[in-house]
């Protein structure tokens, strides 16, 4: 019964990476975005576009992405990393209407895993909202 119970569990979670389409966005990364309910996620000219699942995407979700899966990809694997030529991280909602633009131009990851600040509003301060589909520059 457990090992039953442990295949579905792999099951579903392979059905959720699944379910993910990406285009352009190098294995690695994929893997790091695993799990973030995320419907759609492609890097171009380094832009890494991601359409969530959900009606929201609230700052701190915004954030705690930006932290964990992007900026800890590049900790884990900076040679990689530095390859895409990564510049700016969206993140929009289920139906496009808003969302979040991140600045990751330069060494911003890595100047965040050295300050040891709050990383909520280091991300704060070079984060744009997206609105009707659309992100500002910054």
């Amino acid at each position: 019964m457990k090992k039953m119970l442990a295949l579905l569990l792999a099951a579903a979670s392979t059905l959720a990476f699944a379910n993910t389409e990406f285009k352009n966005v190098p294995v690695p990364l994929q893997k790091a975005l695993q799990g973030n309910s995320l419907k759609t996620a492609q890097l171009e000219s380094g832009v890494l576009r991601m359409q969530t699942s959900k009606p929201v995407v609230s700052e701190l979700v915004y954030a705690t992405l930006v932290f964990h899966n992007i900026c800890g990809e590049q900790w884990m694997n900076p040679q990689n990393f530095a390859q895409w030529g990564l510049t700016r991280v969206e993140l929009l909602n289920a139906d496009a209407s808003q969302g979040f633009a991140f600045d990751a131009r330069g060494d911003v990851c890595e100047q965040m895993g050295k300050l040891g600040k709050n990383f909520r509003s280091f991300i704060g301060q070079r984060t744009v909202k997206c609105e009707a589909g659309a992100c500002p520059q910054p």
